[in-house]
């Protein structure tokens, strides 16, 4: 694996996040972090108690996951376990305009109920054919309510599945890089697996500005200056024909002029931008070596 990929010699993912964490989260802010994630874990649970419930909402979204191919249900656990790192680490969205960070209602019921058979699923109890999902989650539901975590009767009772998740994403984008290697997707090498276009919402989100008589560095044709047309990249800053940048964007998630990096759409590719950031971040605790 690339070094740039390669998890420090010395910290393990946990450590590596929880480096990053007291690097750019003032310990003034560690409360106000603490009660944005429980109160986003609070989210997720009453989302989930409503889908068990709700037995029609529950079969819906229990059909729209059978439906889905593995490749997108690994695609869906990889943005899941993602937007993990980005609630834990805001730094990594200033902002918190990231996409991941806004699940469709539709994924976002899928989800739940793919992070929650992952969590209860068990060789004994799932021996059954067909498994009865729904009273295997209520069950487990139950029992994960009156746990310290689910009380989330302490800060790190709160923090702790956040980072758990968040950790696992370095690990299931390593996995998934493999499997997509030996199925032939890319070049071979586990680094280039992953890689394509920015996200869709990062490019919408993208500014428009006058031309300023400079050339674009895509078409290499002039950027007329006064007349509109004209993308700016963040957090670059660098402008191009809104054509030249939308083809190039729908291939790459750099910037054609520093190769800055946007958000990338492919769950994988996001996960390796994002982990470098949390490297680098990581790197400045004076942590990683």
């Amino acid at each position: 694996m690339a070094a740039s990929h390669a998890h420090s010699p010395t910290l393990s993912s946990s450590e590596t996040i929880m480096a990053a964490l007291l690097s750019s989260v003032p310990a003034v802010r560690l409360p106000s972090l603490v009660r944005a994630l429980a109160a986003d874990a609070r989210r997720q649970r009453g989302r989930l108690a409503f889908l068990l419930l709700s037995l029609p909402h529950f079969a819906r979204a229990l059909a729209r996951l059978r439906s889905m191919p593995l490749p997108a249900k690994a695609a869906l656990l990889g943005r899941v376990l993602l937007r993990s790192l980005l609630m834990l680490l805001p730094a990594l969205s200033p902002d918190g305009s990231h996409h991941l960070l806004r699940l469709p209602t539709p994924d976002l019921d899928a989800a739940l109920l793919l992070v929650a058979m992952c969590d209860s699923y068990s060789p004994a109890a799932s021996s059954a054919s067909p498994v009865d999902w729904h009273a295997l989650l209520v069950d487990d539901v139950v029992r994960n309510a009156l746990s310290i975590s689910g009380l989330g009767g302490t800060p790190w009772a709160t923090v702790a599945p956040y980072l758990d998740a968040a950790a696992k994403c370095r690990r299931f984008a390593d996995v998934v890089s493999e499997d997509r290697a030996v199925a032939g997707v890319g070049s071979g090498n586990k680094d280039s697996v992953g890689r394509g276009g920015a996200s869709h919402a990062t490019v919408l989100a993208l500014p428009t500005a006058p031309g300023d008589g400079t050339p674009c560095a895509i078409c290499r044709e002039e950027m007329a200056p006064g007349r509109g047309g004209v993308c700016v990249l963040r957090p670059c800053g660098h402008r191009f024909h809104w054509p030249c940048a939308l083809r190039w964007l729908a291939r790459r998630n750099t910037c054609p002029c520093c190769r800055a990096e946007l958000p990338a759409e492919d769950a994988l590719a996001e996960t390796r931008r994002l982990w470098r950031a949390v490297d680098r971040m990581a790197g400045d605790s004076g942590g990683c070596a």
